[in-house]
């Protein structure tokens, strides 16, 4: 099995399907667990962006439908029924449509929530591996420094006010040179 074109692949385009091809040549190679370990934390960070992508997505069309929604309903409102009734009935109508547009936005941000979850669980993996690094290749390094380190490389992904577009590529790019570094070996 060639493990060359597999790395490329990682350092360019990393995505779940990639990162399967690396596993299996890894099991058959025989690699050592906090590589294993690596690449299963990877592709379960990218899967899950992924899947929150998507949840995302259906989450922003169920919105938008609603909105549409309101619209309909305000005008079945004014084309129909007592005259007398009318404001009542497009007041109370707009209230409750401009309700469930308010509900279907709370998705949205739960959504949000759960991607700052994914995000939180690889940022610490990252700096636990970084850590084994840092200590490999500074190993005088006082522990404060080589935390504090670590701490202001990853300071953008703990930021709620970072998008989680940038979280995302910083985090991307820390698992590949993360990867990278631990494949080095079996070159």
């Amino acid at each position: 099995m060639e493990l060359l074109p597999v790395i490329k692949k990682i350092s360019t385009a990393p995505s779940p399907a990639v990162l399967w091809e690396l596993y299996g040549h890894l099991l058959a190679a025989g690699a050592d667990a906090p590589l294993l370990r690596t690449v299963e934390t990877f592709h379960h960070y990218l899967c899950d962006l992924q899947g929150k992508a998507t949840a995302r997505q259906y989450s922003e069309l169920a919105s938008l439908l609603d909105i549409g929604a309101v619209g309909g309903l305000a005008l079945e409102s004014l084309i129909g029924g007592d005259p007398h009734h009318l404001f009542q009935r497009f007041l109370l109508g707009t209230v409750s449509e401009s309700l469930m547009v308010m509900a279907s936005r709370q998705y949205i941000k739960g959504w949000q929530s759960e991607l700052a979850s994914t995000h939180s669980q690889a940022a610490w993996f990252i700096a636990g591996e970084l850590w084994k690094v840092s200590a490999e290749m500074q190993p005088d390094l006082p522990a404060e420094d080589r935390w504090a380190n670590i701490q202001q490389l990853l300071a953008p992904v703990r930021d709620p006010e970072t998008p989680n577009g940038a979280k995302a590529v910083l985090l991307g790019w820390l698992f590949q040179i993360l990867l990278l570094s631990q494949l080095l070996p079996l070159l």
